[in-house]
């Protein structure tokens, strides 16, 4: 995988275009969400749909494919209301990566349910405390393909723009968004993108 123009180039990479955008960007940071939605296809179509009013730059499907919806050095709805240190609204700070996953699970009779009453195998259930919370919650765990990458997206954005920090937005906005959770592997992201710590082979 590759940046050209500011676009992926790649196996598994899906280009589309959002209206949701504008503004030039020099990404300092990378903010990391979940989708909370039924699958990445769907995620990056209503993203391009001017009745979102949001975006992000990025959507990371289960199986690893990528969809971009915007030129990374142009500005995406992803962060909303937000602050990281002295700096407020990270849209004119950052790119917005979206990981296809529900978020929070519901326990029930026959195991677990996403929100829109999905079935999820218990296998793929996540028992953890969320950072800004007190008590635990089930959440529904990332695939290791999807994981892998992220870390790769992120280590070639944070190579191509300086990037200073990778966050979440729950980090950016905590109290508000609980997103992209404690099943996602922040810390590890974080790391390798960074080179803060030698990556697994």
């Amino acid at each position: 995988m590759r940046l050209l123009d500011h676009w992926l180039e790649g196996e598994g990479v899906v280009r589309r275009a959002t209206p949701n955008a504008g503004g030039a960007l020099a990404p300092r940071f990378l903010v990391f969400h979940y989708t909370a939605g039924r699958d990445a296809e769907s995620a990056a179509e209503w993203l391009c749909t001017p009745a979102a009013r949001a975006s992000a730059h990025a959507v990371v499907a289960r199986d690893g494919r990528i969809f971009q919806l915007a030129p990374f050095s142009v500005r995406a709805w992803h962060a909303g209301e937000s602050r990281w240190g002295e700096l407020t609204g990270l849209n004119a700070w950052s790119i917005g990566i979206e990981m296809d996953n529900p978020g929070r699970l519901a326990r029930s009779q026959d195991g677990f349910r996403t929100w829109f009453r999905a079935p999820v195998p218990a296998e793929e259930a996540l028992r953890a405390r969320h950072k800004n919370e007190a008590q635990e919650s089930w959440w529904h765990r990332y695939t290791e393909a999807q994981i892998a990458r992220a870390v790769e997206l992120a280590r070639l954005l944070a190579g191509a723009y300086g990037i200073e920090e990778v966050l979440g937005h729950d980090d950016i906005a905590p109290g508000r968004k609980a997103d992209p959770g404690p099943a996602f592997p922040l810390a590890e992201v974080r790391a390798r993108a960074l080179a803060r710590e030698k990556a697994a082979p």
